[in-house]
């Protein structure tokens, strides 16, 4: 019997915090810690992992602790208005958004469409203008956002600013024309990250600036600021050890005790030794595979992971390297994959050490094998071992991904 055992919703879909989040205490007790502190963070890696749930869970954490907090996805936004404007219209506090307004409608160097656009992101009801082209908005940028930072400046409570998938809200940037081409694009994306690094400096203002893509190859194709996030702590989030992967598996057959009596300590297991790795989506995939289609036994259970699992998890986890990769040029996307194999094929060695990678990048015709190794680890494809100097996959999924079929073909 399982009276008063932990129990877990069993869901896959979109992001989850509060009873539905499965507890992650080493990385967010920390990280809320550091963020009251004022503290900012970067929060890049694979999608499907729990960036975006664990940043809900941040979130509520921090309101209740008396943070004032925005938070935004950025994905399918670019230039200033669709960011700032979102983070400036997600701010829970009137009165806040009441300063901010008082100090934008003093200044004496924005002209009345931009002031109107300000009002419009501060809640206010006046009159809406003529529209405010990108090219007049960057030209009196630097008064506005000089107004938003005094008043920033002014608010005594904890401000904390979640901006989900920033890099694609610069590459959106650049690569459109609203602006007047690329050069204006470039120019507003460097404004954006300009001006969030001069809202990190605030001591009470901090930020996660979060993506399934990093910025490292975005700098280096845009010519942009590489160590634009380089006043912010990295976050890792890894899998799960395998205790708690079993305690996630067990608190969801709890929850479905009504109709899993068959569930036993081996079809747990048989779960487990099933997936590529311990991400709790993938297991929370994994287990909905099973459930559906009542497969209790361990045998049935590896065979409906087969046949129902594995090819979901080629297409909502492993599409999305090839997808990274495309956005490459050919030479640097020959370099990435080079480098993912070399890591990937030292794997059984215990990784391999950082200066026989940047040997062996070099012999391959990489000039820039630092770089290459930059954006491999912002991207989630290697981690850096510091204490013992090597390079290894980030995680077991990008060894099986480099080894499935489709991919080990295109090799």
């Amino acid at each position: 019997m399982r009276d008063r055992a932990p129990t877990l919703r069993s869901y896959y879909g979109t992001v989850v915090c509060g009873p539905d989040f499965w507890p992650r205490p080493t990385i967010l007790n920390p990280l809320v810690r550091s963020l009251m502190r004022g503290q900012s963070h970067t929060l890049f890696g694979l999608r499907r992992i729990g960036k975006s749930s664990l940043m809900l869970e941040a979130e509520q954490r921090l309101a209740s602790q008396g943070a004032v907090v925005s938070n935004v996805n950025a994905e399918g936004g670019r230039g200033l208005d669709d960011l700032f404007g979102a983070l400036l219209r997600n701010l829970p506090a009137q009165d806040l958004r009441t300063r901010l307004l008082q100090h934008v409608q003093g200044a004496t160097d924005i002209t009345t469409p931009v002031l109107a656009l300000a009002g419009r992101w501060l809640g206010s009801m006046g009159p809406t203008g003529s529209a405010v082209s990108d090219g007049d908005l960057i030209q009196h940028w630097p008064g506005l956002s000089n107004a938003l930072f005094k008043a920033l400046k002014c608010e005594t409570r904890p401000i904390v600013l979640f901006i989900d998938e920033l890099p694609f809200l610069i590459q959106n940037t650049i690569e459109s024309d609203r602006s007047g081409g690329r050069l204006s694009g470039v120019l507003v994306a460097r404004q954006i990250l300009v001006t969030l690094r001069s809202w990190r400096d605030l001591p009470n203002l901090a930020m996660i600036v979060a993506g399934s893509i990093g910025m490292r190859g975005l700098a280096l194709r845009h010519g942009l600021d590489p160590g634009a996030f380089s006043d912010m702590l990295p976050i890792q989030l890894p899998p799960l050890e395998k205790e708690e992967a079993r305690s996630m598996l067990t608190a969801l057959a709890n929850g479905e005790a009504s109709c899993l009596s068959e569930w036993t300590k081996d079809s747990t297991e048989a779960v487990l030794n099933c997936l590529p790795d311990l991400y709790p989506g993938f297991i929370q995939l994994a287990f909905q595979c099973a459930l559906d289609r009542h497969a209790f036994l361990p045998e049935r259970i590896r065979n409906v992971l087969r046949d129902h699992f594995e090819p979901q998890l080629h297409h909502q986890f492993f599409s999305q390297f090839d997808n990274r990769l495309q956005r490459e040029d050919l030479s640097l996307r020959r370099y990435l994959a080079a480098g993912i194999d070399l890591v990937v094929d030292s794997e059984c060695d215990g990784g391999v050490v950082v200066d026989a990678f940047y040997e062996e990048m070099m012999r391959v015709g990489c000039g820039t094998p630092e770089e290459v190794a930059s954006i491999l680890r912002e991207d989630g494809f290697i981690y850096h071992d510091v204490r013992g100097g090597t390079l290894r996959p980030a995680s077991a999924m990008i060894s099986a991904w480099r080894n499935s079929t489709p991919r080990k073909r295109s090799r």
